[in-house]
């Protein structure tokens, strides 16, 4: 008679479970040694007010979350501000996902156009951009020059009236208002929308062949594939490219959020009340990604 065993054998969910567990570990080590203890510093750092000689702590409560909305008369309108940044978070997946599907397909010169897409993931990078404003290897006349380049396409899109064209098709004012505040943003959203091209291409790289030549055999169109195969398989890519681009949107050194909390952190030495406007900022980015989440997280498919 066979003993049984004491230790089970792990499941394939199990399995699976344990590598991404194992994958996310150096993030999950870099947050207990270099995050963790910040947090819970600025956390209390917020409920005070630190002397800026000697950083004694006086316990204010609630005030400095109070003062962040009646008192302090630039804080909410940045933080609508920034807030407003969402709005381009659809505009850069859809481009993103459009360029994606533009090249997966094999064609020349493909190669350097994911080059051209990578570079300005680099060159637009907040680190890239410091480092040319601490080195001063880009002067105001070089920088001048490289936007009038990049943007030399604009007068040729300002030409054409597109708000013609959207009232022909039915499309209200607030509507045309919106498609063109994006064409006159199309330069920032290609821009920051190089490492979601590269996520969403890794999606479309490991979907199989053969499901879309059992497609193409029973008779379904390129759009009918598109939906019932494309989409559905590249769904969860969709939420971690929405999630990634909302944080980086809102964590960006050069968000005028972030520039106003280290302004008043380094300059004025509001430690405390630069905590406290931290922690708010914090928590709507972080109500903002749950929202985002419950909404898209039920409605993807998952292959197993």
């Amino acid at each position: 008679m066979k003993m049984p065993s004491l230790l089970k054998k792990p499941s394939l969910m199990q399995k699976r479970s344990m590598q991404g567990y194992l994958y996310i570990l150096p993030w999950i080590i870099g947050f207990l040694l270099f995050f963790i203890t910040p947090m819970i510093q600025t956390a209390i750092y917020s409920f005070n007010k630190l002397d800026k000689v000697t950083y004694e702590k006086t316990w204010m409560g609630l005030k400095n979350y109070i003062h962040a909305f009646r008192a302090d008369v630039d804080f909410p309108i940045k933080l609508v501000s920034s807030l407003k940044s969402l709005i381009d978070v659809v505009l850069i997946l859809v481009f993103a996902y459009f360029v994606a599907l533009l090249l997966r397909k094999p064609f020349k010169g493909a190669t350097i156009v994911k080059a051209i897409f990578f570079l300005t993931v680099i060159l637009s990078s907040d680190l890239f951009m410091q480092m040319q404003m601490t080195s001063g290897s880009l002067n105001g006349t070089q920088m001048n020059a490289t936007m009038q380049e990049t943007q030399q396409m604009l007068p040729v899109l300002q030409t054409v009236d597109f708000n013609k064209y959207f009232a022909d098709f039915g499309i209200g004012g607030n509507w045309i208002q919106y498609l063109n505040d994006s064409i006159s943003n199309i330069f920032n959203i290609m821009v920051r929308s190089g490492i979601q091209i590269f996520i969403f291409l890794a999606a479309l790289y490991s979907i199989p062949e053969s499901m879309y030549e059992a497609a193409e055999i029973e008779g379904a169109t390129a759009w009918e594939i598109f939906w019932i195969i494309t989409f559905p398989m590249t769904g969860p890519m969709l939420l971690v490219n929405a999630i990634y681009t909302i944080v980086d949107s809102f964590s960006s050194s050069l968000n005028q959020v972030i520039v106003y909390i280290n302004d008043i952190s380094l300059r004025q030495n509001e430690i405390g009340y630069a905590s406290a406007l931290s922690w708010i900022y914090f928590l709507c980015i972080a109500v903002i990604l749950a929202i985002v989440y419950l909404m898209v997280h039920k409605k993807i498919f998952y292959q197993n």
